[in-house]
């Protein structure tokens, strides 16, 4: 419900992960054996001279240097900005108010217009602390985010082992519902029930009634 890819995420850390492995492994394994030390001070000798002679073949006449030395700043500008935009569009999506509401002025007893905001958090403690007294669910997580362009609830529970997932979401359901009585509106909501380690490892319990504190 946000603009993050979470597959591009873990592919990054992923990739990132390999070449810190393949890394360390390296210069582990070559502090560890001298004859693959002295192969990396070889392959490092190698390396540099190749490097030389690339730049020397593409030195330009007229500045001197070569066009990769001008490559390289450019290309990392480029990534630099890449990454920025990549971290600014983190956890977009996210709405504070999850309701406002217009005052029109008053022509018969004159009064200011002006506009009613609930923010969400109002929403989130609330249905949470419900949530949280439910013997069934472990934890619960409750945000507001914007889905085309209209404030909505996404509502995450942790439940038992051994819970049943259609008595949860009635509890969820009748939550909501008791939220939206004094909201005096209905306000759209993406349930998920989750399981995990923490299912398997928490006692099953029974399910008692909501009760939603404004």
């Amino acid at each position: 419900m946000n603009n993050t890819n979470r597959a591009l995420n873990r592919l990054g850390l992923l990739l990132l992960g390999l070449v810190l492995l393949v890394i360390g492994s390296a210069a582990a394994v070559a502090a560890a054996n001298p004859d693959w030390f002295e192969r990396w001070q070889s392959l490092a000798t190698t390396v540099e001279t190749a490097s030389n002679d690339v730049v020397a073949a593409t030195t330009l006449d007229g500045l001197g240097q070569s066009w990769l030395l001008i490559l390289i700043p450019v290309l990392a500008l480029v990534l630099i900005v890449l990454l920025l935009a990549f971290a600014f569009r983190q956890g977009q999506g996210h709405a504070r108010a999850l309701v406002t509401e217009k005052v029109t002025p008053n022509t018969e007893q004159p009064s200011p217009g002006g506009s009613i905001v609930v923010e969400g958090k109002v929403a989130e403690q609330a249905i949470r602390q419900a949530l949280d007294s439910h013997p069934e669910i472990v934890s619960s997580s409750v945000s507001t985010y914007l889905v085309a362009k209209t404030p909505a609830l996404r509502i995450t529970t942790q439940v038992r082992r051994g819970a049943s997932p259609q008595v949860v979401r009635a509890y969820i359901d009748e939550t909501v519902a008791a939220w939206d009585g004094l909201l005096g509106r209905e306000v759209p909501v993406l349930i998920q029930i989750n399981g995990g380690f923490a299912t398997r490892t928490a006692k099953a319990s029974r399910v008692s009634s909501p009760s939603i504190h404004p």
